[in-house]
């Protein structure tokens, strides 16, 4: 009775897991979000002034962007002076020493005075004028 029992063991092989498919799908995964995170563009599209000295500087984590009808938005949140003043003065001085500021080209030079006025009174210690390379 044993010998049976013995056999249909030996027939059977051990579970094995296949790793090129899981190779080939991670790969895949990869791919498609590096491709993705390529072409990802900010929420809010502005005509940026050409430059032919623009240098890529690095990242910010506040972003203040004057679209062409000089309307004001943090972080892609729309808001008036006051509030991006009320805003701005929260940060503390070491947390972040550094605000992109993204103007499109057809805003007023006299406008975007005014809200560099607004970040020099805030704790912000730095300023990077965002420009599109030529």
């Amino acid at each position: 009775m044993a010998f049976p029992a013995r056999a249909r063991a030996d027939r059977l092989s051990s579970p094995t897991i296949l790793i090129a498919p899981i190779v080939d799908i991670v790969f895949i995964l990869l791919i498609f979000i590096m491709l993705v995170s390529r072409f990802l563009q900010p929420a809010l599209e502005v005509e940026l002034p050409g430059s032919s000295t623009a240098s890529v500087t690095e990242r910010s984590q506040i972003t203040i962007v004057l679209d062409e009808d000089g309307r004001v938005h943090l972080n892609d949140i729309p808001m008036t002076d006051a509030a991006l003043a009320e805003r701005l003065s929260h940060v503390s001085e070491g947390e972040q020493d550094l605000v992109r500021l993204r103007a499109d080209r057809n805003v007023a030079l006299q406008r975007v005075v005014e809200v560099l006025d607004i970040i020099r009174a805030s704790p912000v210690t730095g300023v990077a004028l965002e420009a599109r390379p030529e």
